[in-house]
């Protein structure tokens, strides 16, 4: 309905809260959505063995970041230009696997799962940078010293993730046919609910087929949180095979620092693996293979000059 004036703030919001309002209750149906949010996270918090590994990466992220504010905080010290650009990167994966952990918490695990597809792919990049496969400025399109086109940035930030996907997953990578086969069917995974939900659609099947009603708010599933456990666990782990890279090679972590990467990496392996150990998965020993061949970092690891 259109209106003759335009409201102020207050009216603004008075006018919608009126409208959805119950019983003196405003936007009372959300109720039913808060409800089903808190019912559940509280069916997803007893998987202590996700958040004891999920939240031992928190601690160690914080604990890096403040090092290398620390670090950078002192006069004269002085790293390679892309540095500067390389950590901001890592927090926005951090910051992205957070948001999903959230989402998956309150019921929505599909959709912390397409975050996620995010962080797989610039962790592979950034770790096909550290590793000098590729530059750090091709992952942008950038060629310093070159005014900047942006058809020919595109070109060439496309061409730089196409080498680095030959490499790494590709013909070139050097795995097992059965790793390659098992991230192929992961990367499919990725793309199907990224790119129009359309692995979250069969959970509508029912409704579809009139056997059941529309179910809009949250319903605890096992099968999708324990889905989006498993992709959270193997992108923690490849944000952890960056952390060293934070250090300046001159200039190393503590040595309590690389105990606690040590054990943690060591938990990510033993957690990964044991979907095939425990579970008869392929796919646990698929990422371990992965991660150890294109994420080959150590503690002792260090930014390249």
């Amino acid at each position: 309905m259109a209106v003759d004036r335009t409201p102020t703030p207050a009216e603004f919001v008075n006018r919608l809260t009126s409208a959805f309002e119950e019983r003196g209750r405003p936007f009372a149906l959300l109720r039913l959505l808060q409800e089903a949010e808190a019912e559940h996270s509280d069916h997803a918090l007893p998987y202590k063995g996700y958040w004891a590994i999920s939240n031992a990466l928190k601690c160690l992220f914080l604990e890096t970041t403040a090092l290398v504010n620390d670090y950078r905080s002192k006069p004269g010290v002085l790293m390679p230009e892309y540095y500067a650009l390389f950590v901001p990167k890592l927090v926005h994966n951090f910051s992205t696997i957070c948001a999903a952990e959230h989402a998956a918490a309150l019921g929505y695990p599909m959709q912390g799962f397409t975050l996620l597809r995010n962080v797989f792919d610039q962790s592979v990049l950034t770790s096909a940078a550290a590793q000098g496969m590729v530059g750090f400025y091709s992952l942008e399109g950038v060629m310093p010293g070159t005014p900047l086109d942006p058809r020919q940035a595109k070109r060439l930030k496309k061409q730089t993730e196409f080498e680095v996907r030959r490499k790494f997953t590709g013909d070139d990578c050097g795995l097992s046919a059965e790793t390659r086969a098992e991230l192929d069917v992961l990367d499919a995974l990725y793309d199907y609910e990224t790119h129009g939900g359309q692995v979250s659609l069969a959970d509508a099947m029912p409704w579809m087929n009139g056997q059941e009603g529309l179910r809009v708010v949250p319903e605890f599933k096992e099968r999708r949180m324990a889905a989006f456990f498993n992709r959270a666990n193997e992108c923690q782990w490849m944000l952890h095979r960056l952390l060293p890279f934070t250090q300046a090679v001159n200039s190393p972590f503590p040595e309590t620092w690389g105990s606690k990467w040590r054990l943690l990496d060591e938990s990510f392996h033993y957690i990964v693996r044991s979907l095939t150990d425990q579970l008869g998965k392929r796919i646990g020993a698929a990422i371990v293979e992965f991660v150890e061949a294109k994420f080959p970092f150590s503690e002792k690891s260090g930014f390249p000059r």
